[in-house]
This record gives C-alpha cells, sequence and structure tokens, in this order.
C-alpha cells in the first residue's frame, strides 16, 4: 500500500527575541498566524513576517512555515 500526505493547513510561525537566560542562552517567543495560502511565494511571506516581527520591540530570530498534513493509506 502506498500513502499519500495531503496538506491541509500552513502558519507562519514568527519567532521574537525576548532576552537570555542566566545561561546566556538566548529566549525567544513564537507567534503563529493560520490560514496562509498553500501557494503564498516565499518572498512574500518573508515580507509579511518581517512587517508582523517589526509590530514588537525586539528582533525576529527566525521566521518559519508550519504545514500540516493527513495521511491516508491507498
Amino acid at each position: 500500500m502506498a500513502a499519500v500526505m495531503n496538506v491541509t493547513k500552513h502558519t507562519l510561525s514568527v519567532s521574537i527575541v525576548r532576552g537570555q537566560d542566566a545561561d546566556g542562552n538566548q529566549v525567544t517567543k513564537s507567534y503563529s498566524y493560520s490560514n496562509v495560502k498553500p501557494d503564498a511565494e516565499p518572498d512574500k511571506l518573508v515580507a509579511v513576517g518581517k512587517a508582523l516581527g517589526g509590530l514588537f520591540d525586539n528582533d525576529i530570530a527566525g521566521l518559519a512555515v508550519v504545514e500540516r498534513a493527513s495521511l491516508i493509506e491507498e
């Protein structure tokens, strides 16, 4: 049997630097934005992520797109 993966949801995650812990490691907080169009171009996603990250006082630590998918055996 072959398995098929169907992407059902895309989410844009923006990680913001919140400071450092006692050991000097970077502490971040992630904010997720759902209902991202599956066909959105990477350049546009980066532009939107930077615009959203610019609303915070701290720097952006990273941007990511998270896909949620279902697996079906055929």
